[in-house]
């Protein structure tokens, strides 16, 4: 029988998230769908499975995902869940380490690539509470509601934007220590 989660990670906690998922795995529940902080899973054997997740350097359905997805399926990968270029990726566990980077310095590559989609976000969600404040001075009652969400989102964002900085600076100090 299926079971349905629903558990609130950002992008930058990508790896307590897969920790997460691999410690379910060993518990005898498979993640089969993953969307935005919805986690399904179904029975299977205890420790069957190994997750990763990858920020993808292509969107859905574009050539290059495409061609990584078939590669990754020669390899007995297969994704279970995505949420736009997030993706959720699992393999049998055959014994041999599931790895998605070679290196420290590929996963840090990665973790920079998320913080940089997170800078991006930040910017425009900060660049849009200015807007939307500077039109709250000339119409305060009718554009209240949506000041308020900005700077919510503005706050949300900021999470994520700390998380990632975080996550670099960690692997930046195991890169230090092991290569």
């Amino acid at each position: 029988m299926r079971k349905v989660e629903w558990h609130w990670w950002t992008i930058g906690q990508y790896r307590e998230e897969e920790r997460w998922l691999n410690k379910k795995a060993q518990e005898g529940q498979a993640l089969v769908s993953a969307f935005a902080v919805r986690y399904e899973f179904e029975p299977c054997a205890p420790g069957e499975y190994t997750y990763k997740i990858v920020f993808t350097d292509h969107m859905p359905g574009t050539d290059g995902r495409i061609a990584f997805e078939e590669f990754l399926a020669e390899n007995g990968i297969e994704e279970v869940g995505r949420y736009h270029r997030w993706a959720y990726y699992r393999k049998k566990n055959d014994g041999t380490p599931f790895e998605m980077f070679n290196t420290i310095s590929e996963e840090l590559a990665h973790a920079n690539k998320i913080k940089n989609f997170a800078t991006v976000l930040l910017a425009v969600i900060l660049l849009t509470l200015v807007m939307e404040v500077i039109a709250f001075i000339h119409r305060p009652k009718e554009l209240l509601g949506v000041v308020l969400f900005v700077a919510l989102m503005s706050g949300f964002v900021f999470r994520v934007y700390k998380d990632c900085a975080k996550l670099v600076k960690e692997l930046e100090q195991e890169k230090r220590l092991f290569e």
